[in-house]
């Protein structure tokens, strides 16, 4: 009888590897054979358990948006998220740029500047996180106006599509090696509205 071949690696161990990878040094940048070195799992690995190069980029997409968005995205997460809950997701922000690594930048954001014209299927998962990122950040943005942390008069939807644009901003300007101050006082003059 014939006894299963096990997989010499760990796939989730292996998924977040690539994940950095891709995060650090871009989808184009990455080959397939610093991909297996850094898994370590052999190609046939790869291939049977992620498909191609391509499918392991779209599976490190969704795997940091469980492993760093949700973190980041957990203060809006509440009903009841308002301008204090907005402050916190962006103190989050600034708190993953100041850290060892946090020149990367983020990685959806890399994948749309990268492929977001190229790859539809990359492009979806890039606008699904930024419709989830834009939501969270209206609801919030209509609670603060209703409990007066936010003037009436500010317009819900696109302050939120400012503050989205914002958050993608502080990681690009990160990407870029601009100075943490600098890249605070960029979002502290946006949210000088919320009290």
């Amino acid at each position: 009888m014939r006894v299963p071949r096990t997989k010499a690696f760990q796939p989730a161990e292996a998924l977040d590897r690539a994940m950095e990878l891709f995060w650090r040094d871009g989808y184009a940048a990455t080959g397939l054979d610093r991909l297996v070195r850094r898994t370590g799992a052999s190609r046939y690995g790869l291939y049977t358990t992620f498909g191609g190069k391509r499918d392991l980029f779209l599976a490190s997409l969704e795997r940091y948006s469980q492993a760093v968005m949700d973190p980041l995205l957990e203060p809006l997460e509440s009903a009841r998220a308002s301008g204090r809950e907005i402050r916190a997701f962006f103190d989050r922000v600034l708190e993953l740029i100041r850290r060892p690594g946090g020149r990367r930048g983020c990685l959806v954001c890399n994948a749309a500047f990268e492929l977001g014209s190229v790859d539809p299927a990359a492009a979806r998962r890039v606008r699904r996180h930024f419709d989830r990122v834009r939501q969270l950040l209206a609801r919030a943005l209509a609670n603060a106006r209703r409990d007066g942390s936010l003037s009436p008069d500010v317009a819900v939807a696109a302050c939120a599509d400012h503050l989205l644009g914002v958050a993608a901003g502080a990681f690009l300007l990160a990407r870029a090696g601009m100075a943490i101050g600098f890249i605070r006082r960029f979002v502290d003059t946006a949210l000088k509205g919320l009290t």
